[in-house]
């Protein structure tokens, strides 16, 4: 898998639920830890994952933030990053 794939797979990622990322990140486990994965798919797979895992935490840190900036009142402001 090439970097334009990694980042367009990274670009997707925004596009979906944390919960379909998860089971995304699921099924790129369950295929690497097949017996018969060569090591340059077992890679493009790591590399897949790690962009999906980087995506989760970059949504998962904006909605902490979101959270963190509620106000008294329970509105809720914008973060200043």
């Amino acid at each position: 898998m090439s970097n334009t794939e990694n980042t367009e797979n990274a670009n997707n990622t925004e596009n979906g639920t944390l919960e379909e990322d998860f089971r995304k990140l699921e099924t790129i486990l369950k295929e690497m830890e097949k017996e018969d994965i060569g090591i340059e798919d077992a890679f493009a797979k790591y590399a897949e994952g790690m962009q999906l895992i980087k995506s989760c935490n970059e949504r998962i840190d904006r909605v902490e933030k979101k959270v963190l900036k509620l106000s008294d009142d329970l509105k809720l402001e914008d973060f200043d990053e």
